[in-house]
């Protein structure tokens, strides 16, 4: 007995991304709006609040509904084929600027230490792209770490000579090394070697995206992302962005 096999016309397909296309549209917008709503609410609550522990919570949710409409921008820039532009970033300051969010985020069993860099340091990157990095990297250690753990945050900067940047994929020079390290429960050998694969996770509620967004953020940027751990110690997160040409002489051997 034959059996017929329809064929889908290349045309259809296309109608189909098309519809996909327009939906996609049609919900960032949507969501867009839901978002200046609650813009408009958390600066009149701010504006509002006198100084004090509420009014900072406040300030807190302006500041992320703020990056997520930065982020709604950008999806629909590159719809159309833009790309976002790498800026001078002052890493100590934008760490500064990440601790609020990160605290608000993590459990509030765990300690969170923010540690500023030992000297002025700038590199080039995409400034958003730079803080939902390191958001999503805080939020997997905040999430790994049992309540009386802590996660350290910290920048330096550091050279690759021509070996260390071959492993890592990129030219040789010097780097901005964000670092995450946590005191939490640790990978096994072989959820290790599958960490950075899309839409691979461990937890029920996990969406396998955060460690490879890093990746591509930090290869976007010619940098590289690291990530080394083991079951019962912890793990170590390390995204590393070129220095800005004027700092270069003031990188140091990575340890």
């Amino acid at each position: 007995m034959s059996v017929e096999h329809t064929a889908i016309e290349p045309r259809s397909q296309g109608e189909r991304l098309e519809a996909l296309h327009r939906m996609a549209g049609v919900l960032t917008h949507d969501f867009n709006n839901l978002l200046g709503v609650i813009l408009n609410s958390s600066e009149t609550l701010a504006a509002e609040l006198g100084e004090g522990a509420h009014r900072e919570l406040a300030l807190v949710g302006l500041k992320a509904a703020e990056r997520g409409a930065e982020l709604l921008k950008r999806l629909l820039a590159l719809a159309h084929d833009r790309e976002p532009g790498d800026e001078l970033i002052d890493c100590g300051q934008a760490l500064e600027g990440l601790r609020p969010l990160v605290r608000q985020a993590i459990p509030q069993g765990v300690s969170l230490k923010v540690l500023p860099a030992a000297e002025p340091l700038h590199c080039l990157a995409d400034p958003v792209g730079l803080e939902i990095a390191m958001l999503n990297l805080c939020l997997n250690a905040g999430q790994a770490t049992p309540v009386g753990g802590k996660v350290v945050v910290k920048v330096r900067p550091v050279t690759l000579d021509v070996i260390e940047a071959q492993a890592l994929g990129v030219e040789s020079g010097s780097f901005a090394a964000f670092t995450v390290r946590d005191t939490g429960r640790g990978m096994s050998p072989e959820t290790l070697a599958r960490a950075l694969e899309p839409l691979f996770t461990t937890r029920e509620e996990g969406t396998g995206l955060g460690l490879p967004s890093v990746a591509d953020f930090a290869a976007s940027a010619g940098g590289a992302f690291t990530l080394g751990s083991q079951k019962g110690r912890g793990t170590v997160a390390t995204l590393y962005l070129p220095i800005a040409d004027g700092q270069r002489a003031a990188a140091t051997k990575a340890a």
